[in-house]
């Protein structure tokens, strides 16, 4: 199936599509389903995503750019390299524009948005780029988080539980009322550059 520029999908499901390196302008996907598609570096420009799902899809290093996005989900997804900040972010202040599940995030770039109640759980988010978000009631519940950058970053009340492999500093971020677990949430420390003792 080819997906055609300035077209509108409604509840469609999109199974095994392969439109890898390819290029779409102003489409329209409202509450359809993408299962096993790849869509690796690909290019969806001023396109909207309406309560779509995304399952066991690659989309590695896609390109958004002008693109909406409300209330898309992403389930055991390769969603890398991505670059969030280039979506169109007009629209969607009172909706959770995404949800990941169980998907690589890794090297992708959030940086300076606003996305409060995120969720990303369950992930391998390496190397991501958090600086200066407001992620305000997010959930990182058992995500990777490895070499993520957090720097003027808003974190109040997020859960950590079960995440690992962070480093955040408390005195850059703001973090009253998150909830972290142990051990790991030695990695509040790291910036301090203190040896911590196991007896």
């Amino acid at each position: 199936m080819k997906l055609e520029d300035g077209a509108s999908y409604e509840e469609q499901v999109f199974d095994g599509l392969e439109f890898r390196q390819q290029k779409v302008r102003s489409v329209t996907f409202e509450l359809c389903k993408f299962l096993s598609c790849d869509f690796s570096e690909s290019e969806f420009i001023d396109c909207k995503f309406s309560d779509c799902v995304f399952k066991d899809s690659n989309l590695n290093t896609v390109r958004l750019d002008g693109t909406k996005s409300s209330g898309t989900e992403f389930q055991d997804c390769k969603v890398t390299g991505v670059n969030w900040t280039s979506l169109n972010w007009s629209s969607v202040a009172f909706a959770t524009p995404f949800f990941f599940d169980a998907c690589d995030l890794s090297y992708c770039v959030f940086a300076g948005l606003q996305l409060p109640e995120l969720q990303v759980t369950r992930c391998k988010a390496h190397d991501v780029d958090f600086s200066e978000c407001d992620l305000a009631d997010a959930d990182f519940f058992e995500t990777d988080l490895t070499n993520a950058r957090f720097n003027r970053t808003r974190l109040e009340r997020s859960n950590f539980k079960g995440a690992v492999n962070y480093a955040i500093d408390p005195l850059d971020n703001a973090i009253k009322g998150a909830t972290f677990s142990v051990p790991d949430v030695l990695g509040l420390l790291s910036p301090f550059g203190i040896n911590i003792a196991d007896d």
